[in-house]
Formats: C-alpha cells, sequence, structure tokens
C-alpha cells in the first residue's frame, strides 16, 4: 500500500512510539506491516523482542546503514502492505533517504521551543529531499504529548502553521500509558486505556486516508 516515514531531526519526540502503535493498530485491521528501524537506538527492535507470539505479528528490520536501508524498504514494500520506517534524529544520508523512500512523511513534534526550531532546520533539510525527487512529497505534523490546556501546546500548534506544512487533525495527549505499552511490546490499542486507544486508531484512520488520497 505505501512507505511511511516517521522522523524528525530532534530526539524524544516520540518517533518509535508513534510507529509501534500504528503497527499495532493497522495489524489489529488486517494490514501485514514491517517496521524498518533505522534508528541509531533500534527501539522497535528491542520493542519487538517483549511483543507477545499470540498477538498480531508486527515484523521489525533494523538498518544502520542508508544504502541498505535504500536497497531493502523498496523490497519490504512489495511483501507488506505498509512499511513503517523509523527514522534517525540528525541530518545525514540515512536522514535524507528516510524521507526520499516515503510516500508520505510524517514529523512528530512536541509542544516546545526546541522542538519548534529543530523543526525550522528540519523542513529545510525536507524541502532539499523534495526538490532532489522532483515530486512531491507529502509530509504532517503530528503533534505528541499536547495538552490543549496549555498555552505551549496551543502556541505550538499555531507556529507549526508557518512552516506551511500541515499537521494531523489528530493529537496525541501526554499519557503514562504509551510508555507503559512500550515496554511489554504492545500498543495502547492492545490495553485498556479507552482514550489512548481512541487516539491511536483516529491517527491512522486519518493517516489511511491521507494514503488514499495519493
Amino acid at each position: 500500500m505505501a512507505i511511511v516515514s516517521v522522523t524528525s531531526l530532534k530526539g524524544g519526540v516520540g518517533k518509535d512510539t508513534i510507529v509501534q502503535n500504528l503497527a499495532v493498530c493497522m495489524a489489529h485491521q488486517g494490514y501485514e506491516v514491517v517496521i524498518a528501524d533505522a534508528d541509531t537506538n533500534q527501539s522497535s527492535i528491542r520493542w519487538s523482542g517483549f511483543r507477545d507470539s499470540e498477538l498480531p505479528k508486527v515484523t521489525v528490520v533494523g538498518f544502520s546503514d542508508h544504502k541498505a536501508l535504500s536497497k531493502n524498504v523498496p523490497v519490504l514494500s512489495e511483501k507488506f502492505d505498509v512499511v513503517l520506517i523509523s527514522g534517525t534524529p540528525a541530518l545525514n544520508e540515512t536522514a535524507s533517504k528516510i524521507i526520499l523512500l516515503c510516500d508520505l512523511l510524517l514529523i512528530p513534534v512536541l509542544p516546545s521551543p526546541i522542538d519548534i526550531w529543530a523543526t525550522e532546520k528540519f523542513i529545510n533539510s525536507y524541502e532539499l529531499a523534495v526538490d532532489l525527487k522532483g515530486s512531491d512529497i507529502p509530509a504532517f505534523f503530528v503533534l505528541n504529548q499536547y495538552d490543549s490546556r496549555t498555552s505551549l501546546s496551543k502556541e505550538t500548534e499555531e507556529l507549526l502553521k508557518e512552516t506551511g506544512v500541515k499537521s494531523l487533525d489528530t493529537k496525541l495527549n501526554n499519557r503514562v500509558v504509551y510508555k507503559e505499552a512500550s515496554l511489554i511490546g504492545q500498543g495502547v490499542y492492545e490495553g485498556n486505556n479507552l482514550k489512548a486507544k481512541e487516539e491511536v486508531i483516529n491517527l491512522t484512520n486519518e493517516l489511511i486516508t491521507k494514503l488514499e488520497g495519493i
């Protein structure tokens, strides 16, 4: 169906959390999903080791080299419905390949000035990748650890509009359950927190709708 990259210049914004939860939700919806873990920490590889074999299968493949990533992701896309690439927080060849390989790019952002500054630099890299590819690469921000009660979250949302890149309507709130699920190789879809589950279902469905529109 598609290759989706989830990456950002800044670490700690929830790339792996978003990838893992999208993968789990899609797997429960009947999609064949693979995570291409290109992050230096290989967090999704470790996550997969804790995943119960009785749960819907989510294949995870690790890549530490941009050449291997470029060669193998197209092969994976022929075997799976969805390839989710978890990217590295750096401006290097791997980061560029992660953008160039995808059909759609998700950019996680936390409500903080540091994230806004890092995002501005990342957008420059994204625009260069689009020029290099010679065709559009749809990109969307994903607001993570969002809190509608704080002015910082609202201000971050407004500042992102100035970049020219749209944000997804679905926002992920700051919930401990996301970390708890990750520790046991699960997604919040498989837990008892209905609000978190609803967030991930909405995020997944919104992503699928965007992909269908490409």
